[in-house]
């Protein structure tokens, strides 16, 4: 399956989706107007992936901020993952925070689905390091 790819701006996140690198990330400011708008090709994406799914899938989520209707999609996002994950799929979240407000969205998301959540917290160096190589 061929990946799919967003490059962020400074309303809408960066996206990688790409199988064959096992690469899965959402990073940036997720800010758009119409987030379901946005996010209706990435569910798609994500919808078709899971008919034939790599053997363990890491989605990384790296937001500094996200608005409501973003919020929204990324749960469409998880309930998609949850459906590999109760077809026996290995399916992992790595939720990036910066503040206790992304922390607490990210415990809020592990709390609705069953697949399992991993919290990394991104230091000021690595925040630092990160834009460098944006």
């Amino acid at each position: 399956m061929s990946g799919f790819a967003i490059n962020g701006t400074e309303t809408f996140p960066t996206i990688i989706f790409n199988p064959q690198e096992r690469v899965f990330l959402i990073k940036g400011i997720s800010t758009p107007e119409n987030g379901k708008e946005f996010y209706e090709p990435v569910i798609a994406w994500l919808e078709a992936y899971s008919s034939l799914p790599n053997s363990e899938t890491d989605l990384v989520i790296d937001l500094e901020y996200f608005n409501l209707s973003s919020s929204k999609a990324l749960l469409f996002m998880f309930y998609q993952l949850n459906q590999m994950h109760d077809a026996g799929h290995k399916v992992k979240v790595t939720w990036c925070y910066r503040d206790a407000y992304i922390l607490s969205a990210g415990r809020d998301y592990a709390f609705m689905v069953k697949i399992p959540f991993e919290f990394h917290k991104v230091s000021a160096k690595e925040h630092f390091h990160s834009q460098l190589s944006s």
